[in-house]
């Protein structure tokens, strides 16, 4: 979305308001209006939607009819600045959030509460399950092992703000103890469970925690979409992120990539000069996993963020350098910056995690249950029209 479209200038927002700027930056502190610092230069300018909510203006897009998908949230907003939680910029939160907090800001609840002491029971059968699903990975353990803990956690089918808010925590800890293969789930931050498991320093315990904060929501895409449909009519969280899961191991999505992301950069990693895997593609005519946007002009800021962590980190490591040095030939030859799903990849690779499992599925899921709950409380079906209304076929 094009700046011009979210900001304002203090003139204008004074003007459309009503008041002098001198009054306008009152309201800064007491009205809660939102500014950013104009680059190269003193001024400010103020964001579109808090004028509009002074002024008690209403943006939000209608639902087409009763019972369809709610298309006015406010849970996440995408700007080229990258994604906002709830009015914040995920850059900065991910600088000292954790995935609990983002919960508790995407859920609109209490961290504190949703993340108690008070773990979920195990289904009896757990330990047995496990064992024949150790060489799945961790959005098919999901699938066969969430309907049977959710079935023995009662409380699951609590489907109140604040029940749905609850059982949410309880998914996210599951679904962390599945990524790392532990048998059970733990009541310590997510980051540092996930951490300890894979014997992580506390620096990547740190960066752990950051990925975890900007996977946690992207606006509509496929799967919250899909999770949107399901939570409607009335699932647990559960089956709300099982229906989240199932869609994003399609090969057209984020995770879908994984494995062609994960060739590429093993054939960075093992080129002599790892420009040769990107000059081979570009000159093929081949795509490039890991690069480029649809959504960013000026690349991925979640990205950008997260390779000046690593730069921090690994600036001085072989593979690390390499990686830049792709990264670098793809932006000079084709204009392709590097993409938020490559980092996640790079990320995945330096911790161990196989098969297509990442940090991003935990991430993601603290919004996919930001979702079902904003749908679910919005009441009604979704229910597409199902009329056939092409042409008439021809008999068998």
């Amino acid at each position: 979305m094009p700046d011009e479209e979210l900001f304002v200038s203090a003139a204008r927002a004074a003007a459309a308001l009503g008041v002098s700027v001198t009054t306008l930056y009152a309201y800064v502190s007491r009205k809660k209006i939102r500014s950013q610092p104009v680059p190269g230069s003193r001024q400010r300018r103020y964001w579109k939607a808090d004028r509009d909510r002074i002024r008690g203006v209403s943006w939000a897009t209608p639902l087409a009819r009763p019972g369809g998908l709610t298309r006015d949230t406010d849970i996440t907003l995408i700007t080229e600045q990258g994604p906002f939680y709830r009015g914040q910029s995920a850059v900065e939160l991910s600088d000292t959030y954790d995935l609990e907090q983002t919960a508790g800001l995407l859920w609109r609840s209490s961290p504190q509460a949703d993340f108690s002491e008070a773990l979920p029971k195990d289904p009896p059968q757990l330990a047995a399950l496990l064992e024949l699903l150790a060489d799945s990975s961790t959005a098919d353990r999901a699938t066969a092992l969430f309907p049977l803990i959710e079935l023995h956690n009662p409380r699951a089918y609590d489907l109140s703000h604040e029940g749905m808010c609850r059982t949410g925590a309880d998914v996210l800890r599951w679904l962390a103890a599945l990524l790392v293969r532990a048998p059970r789930p733990s009541d310590e931050p997510l980051h540092l469970m996930v951490a300890r498991s894979l014997g992580a320093s506390a620096e990547m315990a740190d960066l752990i925690r950051r990925m975890l904060v900007l996977s946690a929501d992207h606006g509509f895409e496929p799967g919250t979409y899909a999770v949107r449909a399901v939570a409607s009519t009335g699932v647990t969280p559960y089956r709300s992120v099982l229906t989240g899961l199932s869609v994003s191991t399609g090969r057209r999505t984020l995770s879908g990539r994984f494995e062609s992301l994960a060739r590429v950069l093993g054939e960075v990693e093992a080129a002599a000069d790892p420009a040769d895997p990107v000059v081979r593609r570009i000159r093929e005519g081949e795509a490039l996993p890991g690069f480029g946007s649809n959504l960013y002009a000026r690349g991925d800021p979640r990205a950008r963020a997260v390779l000046s962590r690593l730069d921090a980190m690994f600036g001085g490591d072989r593979d690390f350098q390499k990686l830049k040095r792709a990264i670098t030939v793809a932006h000079e030859v084709r204009g392709l910056d590097p993409d938020f799903a490559l980092t996640q990849v790079y990320i995945a690779r330096k911790l161990g995690l196989e098969g297509g499992n990442s940090l991003f599925i935990l991430g993601r899921a603290a919004g996919w249950i930001a979702h079902a709950i904003e749908q679910y409380q919005a009441g009604g079906v979704i229910r597409e029209p199902s009329m056939y209304t092409g042409r008439l076929p021809l008999p068998a």
